[in-house]
């Protein structure tokens, strides 16, 4: 099927077009090594014009960013080589702590500057006299084929980035629109189909920054595309809530014939084809206002108001995820949004969940595999094995934000192996009868082509990749032909050990697994929780959710790949969002309420985070105390002798949260009609007085 797509073919024939013409020109310049500007023009191009020009861009700083370390620490530190070999090990942990920090596609610019002052600093440690000729020729062959690549994804067959995005939208407000109509019909939802659409969104983040370096008609679609994702990201919680009331209600919810009938008519104007009008957004507001009634401490009353407001909500949300999906497709701008809070100012790099121990760890972990081997070289004394050290470095950056990098370095491994092969054989049995430039491009076009194809396809792209650029650097083509057959043995055999090396210290000290990595975010979700109850960090309602979805995010792929069994498979983190809204909204109730009413609530927020922080230790689920259970209903309870007001009602909804979401197979007992409940912690003769 590779071979009859007709895009691969495209994509590869613009990639060969690229190299060979950076080749060209950097052999009419008598650059030292233009074989690096025919591997970089493959590295960077992409499939669309948006991910060439970022790829150029990010491929030109980070190389002119580790060029410049390497002329600062080479000269410093030529005479003391293990305190070289650990500058420059340090350079690539810190860069990969700035790269994994970052978790977006202009981190390669700090990855790539980490291994390229390793790229430059070791064979420059045997020729210092030329540290700064082969930082600047580095730099001179990375900018020009960065640049080809550019200029060919530019004016051969440009593809916009719009064309991949628009399925893959497609398919996310289908994935919408799905879930929505099962949580009004009431079905409920499988796990999968929450999971996937975390995952999808968390994905598209990565490709939203291509689009401002797309096709100048296309420049509003990553503002919209960044509008999109965050209003379905805001949209998660919002029916998770929906259906958790449904559930809580339960034949209450089933004999309203108001509350049903509004469901119904909901599900089909969310379903309809047609974008909704503003009209009938206004429509549904009314219609939802009309069916509120007045708060009073009554569990199913509670219930049902808090599944209004998040029906509201639901109706905003779709209504700007519609226009804005057909601003996307058509490129007219949409209307003013609906939903009230501006979901995408939350979006972003300082609200997103930082796992600050383990970021730390791979980077450290990166810099201390290539320090190890360079100690094991240097104890050696072996003249080329400076190809293992640099290696060692790219194995451990490359896949260092990943759970176990060990197999996909034993993919890149293996097809290094085939590289070198297949570049021996034409490095020393077809290049000595090749004398001109036309019958060169020939030769490696039957090697380039067909590799090139595998690009376009997530499962090959790491394969082609690792083939295509380590075939065009081993060939080394330069005007004058010098291979050495013994040097490129030697070369070879360093380049593997230091992959095996890299992989070994993999195994031993880095591969953690999904289910490790799973549990360690669920726990990190518990402790965020925990904060909540107790007062503690500055985090508002939306950046809390914003926190929490991001960390959503991370997990589903994880927990896709977990056996249904285990204790963290079975985490449902959207509820645990909702457990910490409701969370935020008690703590903003309560300083609006008497002053014997906010310490109650104090005592009880932290009981609640006395319960997070066992989970968090435990790491794994287990059932919250009784003693938990009863100052809820307590608390419920008393809470009605308060005069109405937004700060009771606002307690009320968020206990009621917390109640059915802690409790969920437990019916509420003694509190629909204010009977006394025991406080914890405040004695039986003075309930009468106890505060909620």
């Amino acid at each position: 099927m590779l071979l009859l797509d007709r895009q691969a073919w495209l994509h590869s024939a613009k990639s060969f077009l690229a190299s060979i013409i950076a080749l060209y020109i950097a052999l009419a310049a008598d650059l030292p090594r233009p074989y690096w500007a025919m591997a970089t023009a493959y590295i960077v191009m992409q499939p669309v014009l948006g991910g060439t020009n970022s790829r150029g861009i990010y491929r030109i700083l980070g190389t002119l960013l580790g060029s410049s370390a390497v002329i600062v620490l080479v000269p410093n530190l030529l005479h003391v080589p293990e305190v070289l070999s650990l500058a420059l090990s340090l350079w690539l942990a810190g860069c990969m702590f700035v790269s994994l920090l970052h978790r977006g596609p202009s981190s390669y610019i700090f990855m790539l500057a980490g291994y390229t002052a390793a790229f430059v600093g070791f064979p420059a440690a045997m020729q210092p006299d030329t540290i700064f000729d082969t930082a600047l020729a580095r730099s001179e062959e990375i900018v020009l084929g960065s640049l080809c690549a550019v200029v060919i994804g530019a004016v051969v067959f440009p593809v916009s980035i719009k064309t991949q995005l628009l399925p893959r939208m497609q398919a996310l407000m289908r994935d919408a629109r799905s879930w929505c109509a099962q949580v009004l019909a009431h079905h409920g939802s499988p796990g999968e189909l929450r999971r996937r659409l975390a995952m999808d969104l968390s994905q598209l983040d990565l490709v939203i920054p291509f689009t401002r370096r797309d096709d100048p008609r296309h420049r509003a679609l990553g503002d919209w595309l960044a509008e999109l994702r965050a209003r379905l990201l805001g949209m998660l919680p919002v029916l998770a809530a929906v259906e958790a009331r449904l559930d809580e209600l339960g034949a209450a919810a089933s004999e309203d014939a108001e509350l049903q009938r509004l469901l119904a008519d909901l599900r089909s104007w969310i379903e309809q084809e047609a974008p909704p009008t503003q009209a009938s957004l206004d429509a549904w507001r009314t219609r939802i206002d009309g069916l509120r009634t007045p708060l009073d401490p009554d569990s199913a009353a509670l219930l049902r108001n808090s599944l209004l407001l998040r029906l509201a909500e639901l109706a905003e949300l779709w209504y700007d995820c519609r226009h804005l999906q057909q601003a996307i497709i058509e490129g007219a701008p949409p209307p003013a949004p609906a939903f009230g809070l501006n979901l995408r100012r939350l979006v972003h790099i300082g609200n997103r969940h930082i796992d600050w121990s383990m970021v730390s760890f791979s980077a450290l972990a990166a810099g201390a595999t290539m320090f190890s081997y360079c100690l094991l070289w240097l104890a050696l004394g072996w003249p080329d094995g400076a190809s293992g050290a640099m290696m060692a470095g790219v194995a451990a950056a490359f896949f260092a934000a990943q759970d176990d990098p060990a197999p996909s370095i034993v993919l890149f491994l293996n097809w290094i192996v085939i590289a070198t092969l297949v570049a021996g054989v034409y490095l020393f049995g077809i290049l000595p009868a090749i004398h001109d430039f036309v019958p060169l491009v020939l030769v490696v076009a039957t090697v380039l082509l067909p590799a090139g194809l595998m690009a376009l396809r997530p499962t090959l792209f790491l394969p082609g990749m690792v083939l295509v650029t380590n075939f065009a650097t081993l060939l080394a083509i330069q005007n004058r032909y010098e291979a050495d057959f013994t040097r490129y043995v030697n070369s070879s055999l360093s380049t593997v050990i230091g992959m095996l090396f890299a992989l070994v210290v993999t195994r031993l000290f880095r591969s953690i697994g999904a289910e490790w990595s799973a549990q360690r975010l669920v726990r990190q979700g518990w402790g965020l929780l925990a904060e909540a109850a107790e007062g503690s960090g500055t985090q508002n309602r939306e950046r809390f959710m914003i926190r929490m979805l991001d960390l959503l995010g991370l997990l589903a792929p994880r927990l896709a790949s977990l056996q249904p069994g285990e204790d963290v498979a079975g985490v449902d983190l959207l509820g645990e969002i909702r457990q910490g809204l409701n969370i935020l909204n008690l703590r903003r109730a309560r300083n609006d309420l008497p002053e014997v009413n906010r310490a109650a609530l104090n005592r009880l927020l932290g009981m609640i985070a006395a319960h997070y922080r066992n989970l968090q230790r435990a790491g794994r689920p287990l059932p919250p105390p009784e003693e938990l259970r009863l100052a809820l209903e307590a608390s419920l309870s008393r809470l009605r002798t308060l005069p109405p007001g937004s700060a009771r009602d606002e307690a009320l909804l968020g206990l009621i949260g917390l109640r059915q979401g802690l409790f969920a197979r437990q019916p509420l007992q003694g509190n629909v009609e204010g009977e006394k409940l025991p406080i914890p912690g405040v004695p039986p003769e003075a309930s009468d007085s106890a505060p909620v």
